[in-house]
């Protein structure tokens, strides 16, 4: 499905086409990363101990060292047309050891801050993070797809996986008229949750949520908070049914341009660090 929504958004929205192009590829290096062997034999060890726990996925306990061949392997799949720096990184963790890998892995997994090892292998942190977060995020995303699924708890984390959500959406369900589901940055786990609130800081009303749509894809906006400043992108599957929320994200740059020069700061960058 992303795969065909970025195909066409490519050809529909020139401006994005780079953008897209790399994600085609990153897409097609992601697919062969986790069988449904490898996610099932970790679902056990990752899984927290009690069903009411959240998030129900404590993934910083993967098998790191088992992990960290393939974070090389796919770190040299990085083609030379990614944008410089990410290319540049790729080279730096590829020529790095293997414990370096594994605690790249390990910080992205557990929250940690990047810079200090950023600045050891002489590369920018964006760039660096990009790495670890792509190789994990197909990890993820078959391992809550085998657990249970999402709490019907209104949690403005991920409650698969304890990440913020990447973008919103909107859509009619049988029972309830445009629904607001969060959809996670890792995972890509989608859950309920109010539509009138900040997932960044809980603020609703008057000091909350505004909106702002761009020419040229209606169906996506900004939801942005007046008390916090913090912003992510929502899509109304009920304009567009066959959108993509975390493709439409990648699309949709000039949302992102035009939320930094009003002083806004994404939630969580995407995949590729918009």
């Amino acid at each position: 499905m992303r795969v065909n929504r970025a195909h066409t958004l490519r050809a529909e929205r020139p401006h994005a086409e780079p953008l897209l192009s790399f994600y085609l590829s990153l897409l097609e290096l992601q697919a062969p990363l986790c069988n449904a062997a490898d996610a099932t034999r970790w679902l056990q060890a990752v899984s927290a101990p009690n069903a009411s726990d959240l998030p129900r996925l404590q993934l910083e306990r993967l098998p790191i060292d088992e992990l960290s061949p393939r974070f090389d392997t796919f770190s040299r799949g990085i083609p030379e047309t990614a944008p410089e720096p990410v290319a540049r990184a790729a080279r730096v963790v590829s020529a790095a050891g293997d414990s370096t890998r594994a605690n790249l892995l390990l910080a992205v997994l557990t929250g940690s801050d990047l810079q200090t090892a950023a600045g050891a292998l002489g590369c920018d942190p964006a760039p660096l993070a990009f790495l670890p977060r792509a190789f994990l995020s197909p990890l993820a995303e078959a391992l809550s797809d085998l657990a249970a699924p999402p709490s019907p708890e209104r949690t403005p984390a991920c409650p698969q996986c304890g990440w913020p959500p990447q973008v919103s959406m909107l859509d009619d369900e049988p029972d309830a008229q445009g629904n607001r589901h969060l959809v996670c940055a890792l995972c890509a786990s989608a859950w309920v949750f109010p539509r009138s609130v900040c997932p960044a800081c809980g603020v609703s009303g008057d000091e909350g949520l505004q909106f702002h749509v761009a020419e040229g894809m209606p169906h996506v906006r900004i939801e942005a908070c007046r008390t916090c400043r913090h912003y992510l992108k929502s899509v109304d599957l009920r304009v567009v049914g066959l959108a993509v929320p975390l493709v439409e994200d990648l699309a949709t740059v000039e949302l992102d341009l035009w939320a930094a020069e009003q002083g806004l700061e994404k939630i969580v960058p995407n995949v590729l660090g918009m």
